[in-house]
């Protein structure tokens, strides 16, 4: 009997999953559920689960943001989430399970019949950091960013992103191509990674990525390619004048 956990921060998806694995996956019993990457973290602690069901974008953080407080990863992880072509090519490539959202009874039962026969030990936990890295992490290829949503998730190519807004509690994500994601995720939460790949804060409400600066008006506009503006606040203005000196200095 495999002792499952099921972590999602949406009752409703929780109560799904919980429900089909009790009427038809007998092989599998849930010993808890949990909303956050807090609570998780004290179920699995707690209870050692030979299996976890882990959303991957949730308030407080992202399922990777779970596992990375673990030095040994000596459960089997089913990843349960919305589409997302990058990441569903991820998984596949580092052979990790996974679910989409809505889940399927049939798919589900295939997925625990493959977790539960799956590599040994070191070859799996080799196999989730690198697929955590290769999601979330830069220097490994190409820059990525991963955006929860209200349906799940997206990837990001941080060479893509041309501005973030803060918009209440959730933060507009301003791309090439006029592409615009919404994460529910505050600005804060992005700031200290944005921060190490050229992007500067010039306003309570703006970070920008510096290779699309297009100009400033004096009217305290920072415009960006595509059409983008974004307010300059006085707090930031001697250190992003500082840089556009540099920049053109360098360009002379």
């Amino acid at each position: 009997m495999l002792r499952a956990i099921v972590i999602d921060d949406e009752k409703p998806s929780r109560e799904v999953l919980c429900n089909y694995l009790h009427e038809f996956c007998e092989g599998v019993k849930v010993v808890a559920t949990a909303a956050s990457v807090s609570s998780a973290y004290k179920a699995i602690t707690k209870f050692k689960p030979d299996l976890i069901f882990l959303d991957i974008a949730m308030g407080d953080g992202q399922g990777f943001d779970l596992l990375r407080k673990f030095d040994k990863i000596d459960f089997r992880i089913i990843f349960v989430t919305a589409y997302s072509e990058y990441a569903i090519k991820a998984f596949r490539v580092n052979a990790v399970d996974y679910l989409l959202k809505p889940v399927k009874i049939d798919e589900l039962r295939d997925a625990i019949s493959k977790a539960s026969n799956s590599a040994r030990e070191i070859e799996y936990s080799e196999a989730v950091r690198h697929l955590m890295k290769q999601l979330t992490e830069p220097g490994s290829g190409t820059r990525t960013l991963v955006i929860p949503h209200t349906k799940g998730f997206e990837v990001l190519k941080i060479n893509d992103i041309i501005m973030c807004q803060a918009d209440g509690y959730c933060t507009n994500f301003f791309l090439k191509g006029k592409r615009k994601v919404v994460s529910t995720k505050n600005l804060k939460q992005y700031e200290q990674k944005l921060l190490k790949n050229n992007f500067m804060r010039v306003h309570h409400s703006f970070i920008i990525n510096l290779d699309y600066v297009a100009g400033y008006t004096r009217q305290g506009e920072i415009i960006l390619e595509e059409g983008h503006r974004a307010s300059l606040g006085d707090t930031f203005k001697s250190a992003f004048m500082e840089i556009l000196g540099k920049n053109a200095g360098a360009g002379s």
